[in-house]
């Protein structure tokens, strides 16, 4: 998922960045357990990296997001796990989530 920042974001908290942003789901979700899984999250700034990102659930209020990160430690990539609000099921693979947004908040800074 490319965010798209809302406007002041991001912004200064000493050293590090908060941003919060939006954006769609994919066009066809690939399930965690995959190699490569999940809806890899980026930020529209060079050399951005997030440390920690919060969840949320979608405007529709169908979908809930779960960000996690590819490991521990400074620098991570981070992804999010699609789950269906009223059975806490992931996402079935393959599904088209385009046409839901969320929005998300988290922390970050420049490399």
């Amino acid at each position: 998922m490319q965010l798209t920042l809302l406007h002041g974001y991001p912004d200064n908290i000493g050293r590090r960045l908060t941003f919060v942003g939006y954006g769609n789901g994919p066009k066809s979700y690939v399930q965690v357990a995959t190699a490569g899984g999940g809806d890899k999250v980026t930020v529209p700034r060079f050399q951005f990296y997030i440390d920690a990102i919060g969840g949320g659930l979608t405007v529709s209020k169908t979908y809930y997001v779960q960000p996690y990160p590819s490991g521990v430690g400074p620098r991570q990539t981070w992804a999010l796990k699609w789950v269906v609000a009223a059975t806490n099921a992931e996402a079935g693979a393959g599904i088209d989530l385009s046409a839901e947004q969320v929005q998300l908040a988290g922390l970050g800074g420049q490399y």
